[in-house]
């Protein structure tokens, strides 16, 4: 086991790596199409049915947002189209979606760059959050030096297949430019959603461009709705909902949120569900203690604390953060709620792997990875264990 010593890991909760080998470094999505991702899933053979299934393919896009474009191309509601998980912005990703209520010929009719449509089929049922056998990844990591790169990544796979990969929620879960979402989760669970609002619309991250460092300092500073909506760039088209809102309604915090859609509010609470997880996960590392075969409360409302020292520490994390787990009724935005759940600690995979000239970078390797993950689990959380490379080259 080694720390971490990168402040984003902290922020996050991955507090530390499981292997002990020193990181062949490196950079992830140097270009678009060095990030592949494709569901793996059953197909609909159904026929008929009110749902219509079909593949995406997106360049670029990420899925929510690629969502809500498909809705205004056919002035419909994005609540009518389902998806079995989210993926990346800057990546190529294949997944199947189902739409409710629209024919085959207005889906091949859209012409959107960067989104493909293809494979339809009709169904009886729509597709639904964590409805897929798992995603297959085929990664790029570039801008590798050379020295001893293949024996790192083979010493680093014996121990991982001995100690098992930590199945932390990864950095797309929580955001790396702004690495938040997780904070305005908490605020929504705590019910202190004016907290949640400033959260979202305001505390800039250095690492933002400037006009929305700006922005979000005049909101910061003055918290007039109007006056920061001034300020704040056309493409920052959910605060700028937020904000109109709040214009009308001033104090209105939680019809503020409502402007967001459903979807996002929830992976806002999830994310902070994903944090106490990743925290009290670290701590079991750090206590020496096995994560093999072990779970994982996903915290929630009808959660059970775990036996023994687990669950000293979830206590702990709980304790720490303020909360209780009754707070997750999120009374406040009841739509909200979270019951709750159980995560393995830790996942298990073969990866192929092979070394190359880095075409981009003369006198560097590029290394290209392939293997298979679980539903809910995340590629990066396998690679930084390989990489231990700065979580912003992810």
């Amino acid at each position: 086991m080694r720390r971490s010593w990168y402040e984003l890991d902290s922020l996050l909760g991955m507090r530390c790596f499981i292997s002990d080998t020193p990181g062949i470094g490196g950079r992830l999505r140097a270009r678009v199409e060095d990030f592949v991702v494709r569901e793996r899933f059953e197909a609909c053979n159904d026929g008929e049915g009110e749902y219509l299934h079909f593949i995406m393919e997106k360049y670029n896009w990420d899925t929510i947002r690629a969502i809500l474009e498909l809705s205004r191309r056919l002035g419909i509601s994005s609540r009518r189209f389902g998806y079995a998980g989210t993926k990346d912005k800057r990546a190529c990703t294949v997944q199947r979606v189902s739409v409710r209520g629209v024919s085959e010929e207005q889906l091949r009719k859209l012409s959107i760059p960067g989104i493909r449509l293809h494979s339809f089929t009709r169904c009886r049922r729509g597709v639904s959050l964590g409805e897929l056998l798992g995603n297959e990844f085929e990664i790029v990591i570039r801008e590798v030096a050379d020295d001893s790169t293949g024996e790192v990544i083979s010493r680093t796979s014996e121990q991982l297949e001995a100690l098992g990969v930590p199945n932390y929620f990864g950095y797309q879960r929580f955001g790396t430019v702004r690495p938040n979402t997780h904070i305005v989760g908490r605020a929504i669970v705590r019910g202190d959603l004016e907290e949640a609002v400033a959260c979202y619309i305001g505390r800039p991250y250095p690492r933002e461009r400037q006009d929305a460092i700006e922005a979000r300092r005049v909101y910061d500073e003055t918290r007039d709705p109007e006056e920061a909506l001034r300020h704040f760039p056309e493409r920052l088209q959910y605060e700028r909902l937020m904000l109109r809102w709040l214009c009308r309604h001033p104090s209105d915090y939680a019809g503020a949120l409502r402007r967001l859609p459903k979807k996002l509010r929830k992976l806002l609470v999830h994310a902070y569900q994903g944090y106490l997880f990743n925290m009290v996960l670290s701590r079991i590392i750090e206590d020496g203690m096995e994560i093999k075969g072990r779970s994982i409360p996903i915290f929630g409302y009808r959660s059970e604390l775990s036996e023994g020292r687990q669950g000293e520490i979830e206590a702990e994390v709980l304790e720490e953060e303020g909360v209780e787990l009754q707070d997750f009724w999120c009374s406040s935005m009841p739509e909200l709620a979270q019951k709750g759940g159980r995560r393995c600690a830790s996942i298990s995979t073969r990866m192929s792997w092979k070394l190359e000239e880095d075409e981009l970078n003369p006198g560097m390797v590029k290394v290209t990875v392939r293997f298979f993950l679980p539903p809910g689990s995340y590629a990066t959380s396998v690679l930084r264990e390989y990489m231990k490379a700065d979580p912003l080259s992810y």
